[in-house]
This record gives structure tokens, C-alpha cells and sequence, in this order.
């Protein structure tokens, strides 16, 4: 049995090839979501890390994008999170599966990644409903 803490989105990490998923399991394992979203943001291969795999630059998008994903499920939903928090991770989720969030609607990502993403689309519900406590709270 998985232990819910380890449960996590793998479907972008299994489509990799093995040398770059092993590229993309190190991010994981090793970078922070403010480390990953810095190296998004730069969109310039890291080579220190894809050269020792001899993983090409062109797949270094790819492997970003499956590895925010990952991290973004890996978190669990919990009162302490602030609403913008969630959205946050929402968002970054969402973009990250290649639904970003303003071009499909949170109903549509769910209906998409229900059979693809299971892992996925589990955690959107669970952060939408923490969201919607959120919201009744502070009401």
C-alpha cells in the first residue's frame, strides 16, 4: 500500500524517457516549488543537471512541468493553508498538466484528468474543497 504522502501525479514523469524522468525525480527530491518556478520562469536548460544523464535541452520543459506537478500534488490540503495559497498551487498544478487555469475551467480540468491524472484530479477536489471551507469560514 502507497502511503498518502508519497501518493503523488507521475503520468508527465512516466511519459519522460527514463534518463531525463531520472533528471526530473532528482528535482523533485532535491529542489523546492520556489527553486522549480525560478527555473520555469528562466526557461534556460540547467546543463549541470541534464549533462550528466545526457538528457538533450529540449526536453528540459518537459521535465520541469512534470516535476511542478508532482511537487504541487505531493502536498496535502490542510486548514492552515490560506485561500491564496491554494489558488496558488491550484494554479500551478493546472498549468503544469498543460490546463492552465483561465483557458479551461476547474470543471473542465477535473472532467479531463479524471481517467488520465487520477492522482491528479483526486487533489484538485480535495484543494477545491478545502478552497470552499475556506471561503465558509471566513464568511
Amino acid at each position: 500500500m502507497q502511503l498518502m504522502e508519497n501518493n503523488y501525479e507521475q503520468k508527465l514523469m512516466q511519459a519522460l524517457p527514463p534518463h531525463a524522468r531520472d533528471v526530473a525525480d532528482d528535482l523533485l527530491n532535491a529542489t523546492s516549488l520556489k527553486s522549480l518556478l525560478s527555473m520555469l520562469a528562466t526557461n534556460a536548460p540547467d546543463k549541470t543537471l541534464l549533462s550528466p544523464k545526457n538528457v538533450p535541452g529540449s526536453l528540459w520543459l518537459p521535465i520541469l512541468k512534470a516535476t511542478l506537478l508532482a511537487k504541487c500534488t505531493y502536498f496535502l490540503p490542510n486548514e492552515r493553508f490560506t485561500s491564496e495559497e491554494i489558488l496558488f498551487l491550484m494554479k500551478t498544478a493546472c498549468m503544469s498538466a498543460g490546463y492552465p487555469l483561465g483557458e479551461y475551467q476547474l470543471r473542465e480540468i477535473m472532467a479531463l484528468t479524471k481517467n488520465d491524472m487520477p492522482v491528479f484530479n483526486h487533489w484538485l477536489i480535495q484543494f477545491t474543497q478545502r478552497l470552499q471551507a475556506n471561503k465558509t469560514t471566513k464568511a
